[in-house]
């Protein structure tokens, strides 16, 4: 796996989250409250709850509970380190929001690219075990 496919998860996994909700307004969330058709709605909302049960159920195989939570700590810390060196400042709004956005993001590209790097280097395929 090369820059390019990685490169390539980040951006399918920022495009599935943002594409859900995002503090700027335009995200599924805010539109179907508009007047688009209502089919329409049920296949967009349908996609998108798989898509996130997908790459939610690949996260979860290939990081587990312990892996998952270090992840998400690893990530707060270095929002708060940030913040600390005044890079990010977390009193502002829309902050919090691209934030947790930011986190569900590289959390679900870690476990995918992470699962991909199990199969290559073990052999072991996380896609086919059981669920727990």
């Amino acid at each position: 796996m090369g820059p390019g496919g990685l490169a390539a998860r980040l951006l399918a996994c920022f495009a599935l989250v943002f594409a859900t909700w995002n503090p700027t307004g335009v995200s599924f969330y805010d539109w179907v409250g508009g007047p688009a058709p209502l089919a329409l709605k049920a296949a967009a909302a349908a996609l998108l709850i798989l898509l996130h049960i997908l790459f939610g159920r690949i996260t979860w195989l290939s990081l587990g509970g312990f892996g998952l939570g270090f992840m998400l700590a690893m990530l707060f810390l270095g929002v708060f380190t940030l913040s600390e060196f005044e890079v990010i400042d977390l009193g502002r709004g829309r902050t919090w929001g691209y934030v947790f956005i930011s986190v569900a993001s590289l959390t679900l590209m870690t476990g995918v690219t992470w699962s991909l790097m199990k199969r290559r280097v073990t052999g072991q395929s996380n896609y086919l075990n059981p669920p727990p």
